[in-house]
């Protein structure tokens, strides 16, 4: 494709007023669907990656009742109610939901849902908003969760802790003292947040600071996630007991002694690789960029920058080619060495970010899996990491309720045309998405 065919790429006010309103058009009409009963659905003939990382299971069955999975398995071993629908999937394949631990959506009510709306489509079902919350906003989160619209299933940090940003104008929290800072963590959790995220950029908050928030999180019974991008914030935090890390540090060459202690700290990562790609990752691929389910996906600027041809050609024609290179120099050492070691790695991409624009919503959760297996993970440990293990370390829990096909489990589910397994590329492919039961794609 013509990266210069600026007309493919130009997309109209009235153009966008249309697909939000088939956007908010669609989410009424499914939202509407949930409330009404609905028979048993059997999915049936699929190629089952159950997200635990074991073998897939040709010739499948699973069988949905309300919004949870009632049985999955092998032909002959999983019985078809009879008053069920029958969905024939042979040669797809069936996976869970994908989860990304690390987006942002510090937006207006309405727009955060049409945004949730356009990750459901990518077959994102669960997401965790790591920082940038304003109260008002952290309750939509909750009703994600009890089904009160269409959205994946949406956890919180609200305001995070920063000394000077991520951007300028963010809420956040910015304590001068200890004592200011335990006020600031007890604030949270009467807002009812679901964890609480320090950002541990120059300049640093002092010891005293980051200790009276950790701390002061613990007794009100708030997990901790963490930015971090050095060696000695890394030690600083889990020698406090924060174990979930956003991004991985990047100042000097992972070691067998980092493996060692991030092993027996079980320390857990999103390396947040496809932020730091998506500069220039859409402009050479307008494929990708003109689908509509990507440009929904995007801030509004975000779609702009995409379509400023100028922008393009510098980006494209400048050090790219070092610059990737520093990027993965930086990033698919440290994944494959920790995952090699059964240190956790998992699916989080900063997408939402205000201070990138061009890090979209649902696709991106795609390209990080895709470059764990560029970085050596193998195909099924990289979807592990996108479902179930980015599950555990949301849910502090080995067996979460979400993020693997078992029964018992929540109904959420991603239908592929194209075999992941084979390239890992493949997850794009998507033919249908269910959330909590009900097709929404």
């Amino acid at each position: 494709m013509d990266c210069n065919a600026a007309p493919f790429f130009a997309y109209h006010a009235v153009g966008l007023m249309r697909r939000y309103v088939r956007f908010f058009a669609l989410a009424a009409f499914l939202h509407a669907s949930l409330a009404s009963a609905q028979n048993p659905i059997a999915i049936v003939g699929a190629r089952l990656v159950d997200g635990t990382g074991t073998v897939p299971v040709e010739d499948s069955i699973a069988v949905v009742e309300g919004d949870r999975i009632q049985a999955a398995g092998r032909r002959g071993a999983v019985r078809i109610p009879g008053d069920a629908t029958l969905v024939d999937a042979k040669g797809k394949f069936l996976l869970p939901g994908l989860v990304d631990v690390h987006c942002h959506i510090n937006q207006p009510p309405d727009d955060m849902k049409r945004y949730w709306l356009a990750q459901l489509r990518w077959g994102v079902t669960t997401m965790r908003s790591a920082g940038n919350d304003k109260p008002e906003t952290v309750p939509l989160f909750r009703e994600t969760r009890r089904g009160a619209f269409l959205a994946p299933r949406a956890y919180t940090a609200g305001q995070g802790f920063s000394v000077n940003g991520p951007y300028p104008g963010a809420p956040v929290f910015n304590p001068a003292t200890a004592d200011e800072a335990r006020a600031n963590v007890r604030s949270l959790k009467a807002q009812g947040v679901d964890f609480l995220k320090i950002w541990m950029t120059n300049p640093k908050f002092s010891p005293d600071v980051i200790a009276a928030i950790v701390d002061e999180a613990s007794k009100q019974a708030i997990p901790v996630v963490a930015h971090v991008t050095d060696v000695a914030s890394l030690h600083q935090l889990a020698e406090l007991g924060v174990t979930d890390f956003l991004h991985n540090p990047r100042d000097q060459p992972v070691t067998p002694d980092l493996v060692a202690y991030a092993k027996s700290r079980k320390l857990t990562f999103a390396p947040t690789l496809a932020n730091m790609e998506s500069p220039w990752f859409y402009y050479e691929h307008p494929d990708i960029l003109g689908m509509p389910t990507l440009q929904d996906a995007l801030y509004p600027r975000g779609r702009q920058m995409l379509a400023d041809s100028r922008r393009r050609d510098e980006t494209l024609s400048s050090d790219l080619a070092r610059r990737k290179a520093r990027m993965r120099e930086q990033t698919y050492p440290f994944i494959k060495a920790m995952s090699d070691a059964g240190v956790r790695i998992v699916t989080g991409t900063d997408c939402g970010a205000e201070a990138s624009q061009v890090t979209p919503f649902g696709h991106a959760t795609h390209r990080e899996l895709q470059m764990f297996v560029e970085a050596g993970m193998a195909p099924l440990a990289a979807i592990r990491a996108a479902t179930l293990d980015a599950a555990r370390v949301i849910a502090r829990s080995e067996d979460p309720d979400y993020g693997s096909i078992r029964a018992g489990k929540a109904a959420d589910l991603l239908l592929l045309d194209a075999d992941p397994i084979a390239d890992i590329n493949n997850t794009i492919r998507i033919s249908r998405v269910m959330r909590a039961g009900r097709w929404v794609r």
